[in-house]
């Protein structure tokens, strides 16, 4: 079966790993040119902006964030921001608060998605994936099991916690049954968990108890 045949276009100032993994993809065809706003532009009008989770921050702080979110949806029809690293690292005094405020009102208030990814390597997929499903329409095959979308969006809540990817999201929902009960549990009961051990979950319990 031939790989499906994917054109991406993608700003000049992208390079390095990503590129290489975009590259290493069959089908894929990348066209460089200097893009206005955004870093990869894929079918369909998906718009795709990375960033480094302190480069978002930095925006965050130096409030650039909002101007050019603005700018990508006046642009485009859809915008998707493939965050790299981790959010919730100690770094320039932030507060989680404050971070959960700003993508609450980039997901709310400007209609953007917004995918966390540990590395280039992985953001490579993900624009690869995204790319595939806005040429077929968004269209995309079932996963086995049928999953409910109840469970779908308690594994994404999860997602969001600090240093759980989508393996620990699972395990986390698989060992206390639901996401109200994770979010209820404190250090100890967290670090029972497969794949978080006590310094990850001393930091969930911590943007968890966090009050403003």
């Amino acid at each position: 079966m031939n790989a499906p045949e994917l054109h991406i276009r993608v700003d000049t100032r992208e390079k390095g790993r990503i590129i290489k993994r975009l590259e290493g993809l069959t089908g894929v065809t990348l066209d460089f040119t200097e893009m206005d706003v955004g870093d990869y532009l894929l079918p369909g009008d998906v718009i795709v902006e990375r960033k480094s989770a302190t480069d978002l921050i930095l925006s965050v702080v130096d409030r650039s964030l909002w101007d050019k979110v603005a700018k990508l949806g006046s642009q485009h029809s859809r915008v998707v921001y493939i965050v790299e690293g981790d959010l919730y690292a100690a770094r320039f005094h932030q507060q989680a608060l404050d971070i959960h405020r700003a993508l609450a009102a980039m997901v709310v208030g400007h209609d953007v998605s917004i995918l966390p990814s540990p590395d280039a390597d992985n953001s490579g997929m993900l624009i690869y994936l995204l790319g595939l499903a806005s040429a077929q329409g968004g269209a995309t095959a079932e996963r086995p099991g049928k999953p409910t979308i109840r469970r779908d969006a308690q594994l994404y809540l999860l997602g969001a916690l600090p240093g759980v990817d989508p393996d620990r999201a699972e395990a986390l929902l698989r060992h206390f049954g639901s996401a109200r009960k994770v979010l209820a549990a404190d250090a100890d009961a967290l670090a029972a968990v497969e794949g978080i051990d006590a310094e990850r979950a001393a930091r969930i319990a911590e943007v968890l108890e966090y009050s403003a």
